[in-house]
C-alpha cells in the first residue's frame, strides 16, 4: 500500500514563498540550477538545506533553507546610485517582506514560521557571466510543523 505525504518542501516553502514574493514585487520567479537570463531582472529560488529540528511520535519539525539570488542586468561602470542602492533596496524591501510574514499562513493554514533573511551577500561568486549581470543571494530560512 502506498505511503501518503506532503511535499512540504514545495508547498509549504518554496511555493508559499514564490507567492510571497510574487504579491510584492514585479519580478518573475525562476528555479534555475543554473545560470539562464531571464530579462532585465528576476528572482531564483535553490533549496539548499531540509533538517530535522524536533522528531516527537506523532508530529515533528523540519528546519528549510532556501538560497534566493536577485539578478539584474545593469550595463556600464559599476556606480553607487545604479548598481548598489538598487540592488540593495530590493533585498531591504525582501527582509522587510519576510520579516512581516515570518509566520506565514494563507486561509487559516500555516504554510511556514520563523522565516527570515539570515544573510544577504552581496559579491558571491559568478562565473563565465557577463560583467553586466549584478546577483545578490540571501539565504532564506523557515520551520514547517507537521503532524504525522
Amino acid at each position: 500500500m502506498p505511503i501518503t505525504f506532503t511535499n512540504h518542501l514545495d508547498k509549504n516553502v518554496l511555493s508559499a514563498l514564490q507567492d510571497l514574493i510574487n504579491a510584492e514585487f514585479t519580478q518573475s520567479v525562476y528555479y534555475d540550477t543554473e545560470y539562464m537570463q531571464r530579462g532585465t531582472n528576476w528572482f531564483n529560488l535553490l533549496p539548499v538545506a531540509d533538517i530535522l529540528e524536533d522528531n516527537f511520535a506523532s508530529s515533528h519539525t523540519r528546519a528549510y533553507e532556501v538560497l534566493v539570488q536577485y539578478y539584474r542586468i545593469v550595463p556600464g561602470d559599476r556606480r553607487k546610485s545604479t548598481h548598489i542602492a538598487t540592488v540593495s533596496s530590493v533585498m531591504e524591501r525582501l527582509k522587510k517582506l519576510i520579516r512581516n510574514n515570518s509566520d506565514y499562513r494563507v486561509a487559516g493554514e500555516q504554510k511556514f514560521f520563523n522565516g527570515t533573511i539570515a544573510n544577504v551577500n552581496y559579491q558571491p561568486e559568478l562565473e563565465d557571466v557577463s560583467s553586466d549581470v549584478l546577483l545578490v543571494e540571501a539565504t532564506f530560512t523557515a520551520n514547517v510543523f507537521e503532524v504525522i
